[in-house]
Formats: C-alpha cells, structure tokens, sequence
C-alpha cells in the first residue's frame, strides 16, 4: 500500500470514526464498545473485581458516564470500578450473565440496580458481541436508566394485587350474602310467621323458645352485618386508628356482659383473671371487636357446661391476652388456616351454631394495627387458647 493509500484508508477510518461518534452523541441512550480478553471473561469474580478487570473500554459516549456519574477518565483507566456501584444483590447475577454472554458468544442483557451516592437507580444494560481473531470480543451495546419504567412496573404490580384483592373481597362478600346472611333472616322469617298464624294457640314455653330462635338470630345477623362493615371499611381504610390508654378489664367486662346471654343458653362459666391494673394503650373500638369475635367463638365451640377463662399477662415488650377454653378442640391441619386473609374458613359449633370465619379475618387485621401478633393453640378433644399481643403503656 502507497504513501497516499494509507493516508487515504487513515482518513476514511477517521471519517468513519466520526460518524460513529456523531451517531452515539446524538442518541439519548449511554452507548459503548468494550474489549473483554477471552482468558478472563470465564471467571465471575473477574467480573466483581473493581481492580482486575477482565475488559477495557474502546469508547462511550457523554450519555455513559452521565448515567453513571462516572469520571470518564477513572472509567477509562479502570472500567472494573463499574463493579462498585452495583447493588449488593444484584453483584451475582451481573457477574453470571456476563460469563454466560461470553462463553457463548450469545448478545448481553442485564438489568439490576446501581447504588450512586445515596441514590438508588435501575440500570439496563444490551450489547452484542464480534468475535475477533485472537478470541477476544468486542461487545458494542447500550446502556438506559429504567428507574421511571420499574418504578411504573411496581406501580402497576401493586395495582393489581390491589384490584385482586378487592375481586376476592367481593366474591366472600357475596358468598356471605347468598348463604350466611340469608340463613339468619329465613328462620326470623320462618318463625316470625308461624307465630303470626299461631299466637294464640302456642303455651308459654312454645313462644318463649320461638322467640329466643328469632331473638338469636336477629343477634346473629346484626353481628355478622357489623363484622361485614368493619372489614369492608378496614380495607378501605375508612376505620380511624385512635389508641388511647385505658383499663383492659373494663373492655373485658363489657364484651363478656355483652355475650352472656349467649354463654347461659349453653351453660358456660366465663371466667376473668384480670388485674384492675392492667392498662394498655389500644383502639377500644377495635379491642372490643377482638374480644367479642374471640370470646364468641370459645363459647361457640365449648360443649354445654364448659367453661371459658380470659387472662393477661404483662411480658417484655407487651401485653399477652388469651382466651382459652376447654371445648372440641382445632384439628392441626385447620389452625395454619385460621388467620388466613385471602379465604374465610368456617365450622359449625357445638349447639349448631354458624360462622363465616369473618371475625377472625377481622382479628387478624385489628391486632397487626396495633402492631401486634394473634396466633392460636390447640388440642382436639380438650380446648383451644387464642392468643394476643397489645403494647405496653409506655
């Protein structure tokens, strides 16, 4: 080749060079070219290193390093510092995706987050590779700030988890009107009409014991309505959080005075071995619901004659409450299932009586506003204790 020629072929190389730069510049993605040495490119801690590096940098353009907030000339000297940067999670996944690319020669995709300063952002990463001559590759790609985009991505995410579950919310919502909550009106109406027809032939302890049916399930279906509206307005948020400091007995006596009537049908001793001193810093509203759903059920699923004890103890960090009793017992693969939110779970009692599984749902939800833990322990045949936490006066 002449004098002229090679100055020629340097010249379009040049004119070329340009263009390429010109191209990059006027892109709104960081691009790049980079060398990786083939006797490195296999080993994953090579990737992680921010000293022995097993690539350079050939070129990127302004928008590279304004991603990264990197000095072009430390990035050019050592592009290993890059390593520095990735999210600690994210380091081994980096590292993996890049040996893969390279021992198969396959186009580079990566996306993971980058810790700049204080800063968390999400990086993506795309190239392709060329293969040259002596093994290594030339890996020309380009480089994006995809925060916005996750950050819609986790938007959306929520949005569905959201609208999921408020189609679960609506399909448990209408089981419970299509079935529990017309079981309850059908007997008042029932009876309600055969003590219309009837009222002047029925003895006194006929209309005695129709009227406690109609009274009972009156009772049944006002509770079960009220639980529906808590739950529907917890989840919406519409239930103010307003803890106070007050005396737990006081709430206690109230919701067994409240449920007595249900425990003598039965015959249940209610017990309380609680302090007058005991105070804890809660949402009346919401302990009284926690009581009531809690004391009902033991009374519910106690054999006549049983009996139900509420105890507290001041522990640690808390205010432990149980509720146990000595009735039919949980089977052990029931109890994991108690709490669960996404599906109601419930049984009939010992007198017949009928549950939605709502009131604990609603336990579950007060108790964790309060920041605290309810959880159940049970033996078949001999009881169950539900149990609660509530936070200290302090």
């Amino acid at each position: 080749m002449t004098c002229r020629e090679k100055s020629n072929q340097l010249q379009t190389n040049n004119m070329e060079y340009g263009l390429y730069q010109d191209l990059a510049s006027a892109l709104p993605s960081g691009v790049y070219r980079l060398r990786v040495y083939q006797e490195l490119s296999l080993f994953e801690d090579k990737w992680l290193s921010s000293e022995d590096s097993p690539s350079y940098i050939e070129f990127a353009n302004d928008r590279f390093y304004e991603i990264l907030h990197l000095d072009r000339s430390s990035f050019i000297n050592n592009p290993g510092i890059i390593s520095r940067f990735i999210f600690e999670e994210d380091k081994a996944q980096f590292a993996k995706i890049n040996v893969e690319a390279n021992k198969y020669k396959t186009p580079f995709e990566w996306e993971g987050r980058f810790l700049i300063d204080t800063n968390l952002i999400w990086i993506q990463f795309k190239s392709v590779p060329r293969v040259l001559e002596n093994g290594d590759i030339i890996w020309t790609g380009t480089l994006n700030d995809i925060t916005q985009r996750k950050q819609i991505e986790e938007d959306i995410k929520h949005k569905n988890a959201e609208l999921q579950r408020l189609s679960d919310d609506k399909d448990i919502l209408m089981s419970i009107l299509a079935h529990d909550l017309i079981t309850p009106f059908n007997s008042m109406l029932g009876f309600l009409d055969l003590l219309s027809e009837n009222l002047r032939e029925y003895d006194v302890n006929t209309l005695e014991n129709y009227i406690s049916i109609v009274n009972n399930s009156a009772k049944g279906a006002f509770n079960l309505l009220n639980d529906i509206l808590l739950w529907t307005r917890s989840q919406s948020g519409a239930i103010p959080f307003k803890p106070k400091i007050f005396n737990l007995k006081s709430s206690i006596e109230e919701v067994t005075e409240f449920l007595k009537p249900n425990a003598n049908t039965k015959n249940i001793t209610i017990n309380i071995d609680e302090s007058d001193k005991t105070v804890v810093f809660a949402d009346v509203d919401m302990l009284n619901t926690i009581l009531r759903n809690l004391i009902s059920n033991a009374i519910k699923f106690t054999d006549s004659g049983g009996i139900v004890n509420i105890s507290s103890e001041r522990t640690e960090s808390d205010i432990l409450v149980t509720i146990s009793d000595n009735g039919i017992g949980i089977a052990p693969n029931i109890l994991p299932r108690l709490f669960d939110t996404t599906k109601l779970y419930s049984t009939r009692g010992t007198a017949n009586e009928k549950g939605t599984g709502f009131g604990l749902m609603l336990c579950k939800k007060f108790v964790e506003e309060h920041g605290g833990e309810i959880w159940a322990e049970s033996e078949l045949s001999k009881g169950s204790k539900f149990k609660f936490t509530l936070p200290l006066n302090e």
